[in-house]
């Protein structure tokens, strides 16, 4: 069992913006596409106290996965939470090395390829340095962040287990048992999640965010799916939504943007 991974100290960043009245915006599935990311925060236009989440899948498919991760990098507002995109990449270390590295199989058919494009020169040649450098970055995501009134976590949580008793697989890769769940795993805290597209897997229109039937006392549903499918030719959409307000974003790679919410009102 992989030990999961906290990090304190964004959480509390996280929460002490929350406290102090500024914005943190969470945003879904990346999936390669900065431009799509950078239209977004272009759209958010977030003041220096703001702070942004992005859900995990930062990588893969889309055609600029080295752009997404510098970005995440070195804007110094932005945290980030571990997506299976990231784990299937880290899989090609062998053993415990974190010196040699091959691609999984899996991960190559299922995006992996149009990342390490994103990371080769015309001749096709991997930049292994920048890539491995980058794996490393990846291999330090946090599974989820816990603030006082949100869980900020790829794909959901076990409903049979507690927070504490969580395992990584289902952190990254759980679905229908997590949004058919009735009760919370934390009743106090919201789930904002990713890795299921909204319009292929939660069965919302185009473009909209995905949200549990139940709510917790306080108005709120049980959990927010805010995979639009940025990486979906169907949909491109790219969502934020905003902790505090419930405020959505929405921006593409074509530049368009759009404002939507609020996604939640306590009571």
């Amino acid at each position: 069992m992989s030990e999961i991974i906290r990090d304190t100290d964004a959480e509390i960043e996280l929460q002490n913006a929350l406290d102090r009245g500024d914005r943190v915006w969470v945003i879904g599935d990346v999936h390669g596409h900065s431009d799509a990311l950078e239209n977004l925060i272009t759209e958010i236009s977030p003041n220096p106290g703001d702070r942004i989440v992005l859900l995990g899948d930062l990588i893969d498919r889309g055609p600029d996965s080295r752009m997404v991760i510098r970005i995440a990098k070195e804007r110094g507002d932005t945290f980030v939470v571990r997506g299976n995109h990231e784990y299937w990449a880290l899989l090609g270390f062998e053993g415990e090395s974190e010196i040699s590295w091959a691609p999984n199989l899996d991960w190559l058919v299922s995006g992996g390829k149009q990342c390490l494009d994103s990371y080769s020169n015309s001749d096709n040649e991997l930049n292994q340095e920048d890539w491995v450098r980058d794996l490393l970055w990846m291999a330090k995501m946090p599974h989820m962040l816990v603030l006082d009134d949100w869980i900020l976590v790829h794909a959901g949580l076990d409903p049979k287990k507690s927070l504490e008793e969580q395992e990584e697989k289902e952190l990254l890769w759980i679905r229908e048992v997590f949004h058919n769940a009735k009760k919370p795993v934390d009743p106090g805290r919201a789930v904002v999640i990713g890795h299921s597209i909204t319009h292929t897997v939660l069965g919302q229109s185009i473009g909209e965010i995905g949200r549990s039937e139940y709510r917790l006392e306080d108005g709120r549903p049980l959990w927010f799916g805010i995979d639009t499918g940025a990486c979906d030719s169907a949909s491109g959409w790219l969502t934020a939504m905003d902790l505090s307000t419930g405020e959505l974003v929405q921006a593409n790679d074509a530049g368009d943007a759009r404002r939507k919410g609020p996604a939640f009102k306590r009571t």
